[in-house]
């Protein structure tokens, strides 16, 4: 896992500095458009991943810190900016890049799924930045960070996991 975003992504626009980030980039099997790059992501939580999520919903909950339910059900297209999938919000959106994330007292994050094209072939990038605003948030991401650097490569593989299935 790389420590800094592509300098092609739409995550530098808004990056704040001092923000966390990160970057997994996987081979793609096969050029794919951005939309089912996200259909794919949607659909490639694993059930532990889900109960963990679920965990933290009711640890946070008093504290306060905003939480969602797994989008229920497939997921709406097209997609659009604005719309809400599960604890995500979709900020940006064009033919190369989606941007998820959310502010919140505590901190704000970004989420992007870019794909590149270059002399490898056709690769997905799952970038992250998180924005700490107060103790709590810097309590909760130290809490957090493990987890995240652990589960972003394995997301980023089950995505493309699922794409092999759609593009090929």
């Amino acid at each position: 896992m790389l420590d800094h975003i592509p300098l092609t992504s739409l995550l530098h626009h808004d990056l704040p500095a001092g923000a966390y980030q990160d970057c997994c980039i996987e081979a793609l099997p096969a050029t794919v458009n951005i939309e089912q790059a996200l259909l794919a992501f949607f659909g490639s939580s694993p059930a532990w991943l889900l109960a963990l999520m679920a965990l933290r919903n009711r640890l946070v909950t008093p504290l306060g810190l905003k939480t969602a339910r797994a989008a229920p059900g497939p997921v709406p297209t097209p997609f659009r900016v604005g719309q809400r999938i599960g604890i995500f919000r979709i900020l940006a959106l064009d033919k190369q890049e989606v941007v998820l994330g959310e502010n919140d007292s505590h901190l704000d994050f970004r989420t992007s799924l870019q794909l590149l094209h270059g002399p490898a072939g056709p690769q997905l990038a799952m970038s992250s930045w998180v924005k700490t605003h107060n103790a709590v948030g810097v309590c909760y991401f130290a809490l957090v960070r493990p987890f995240h650097r652990l589960i972003v490569p394995i997301m980023a593989r089950a995505t493309v996991r699922r794409l092999c299935g759609i593009a090929g």
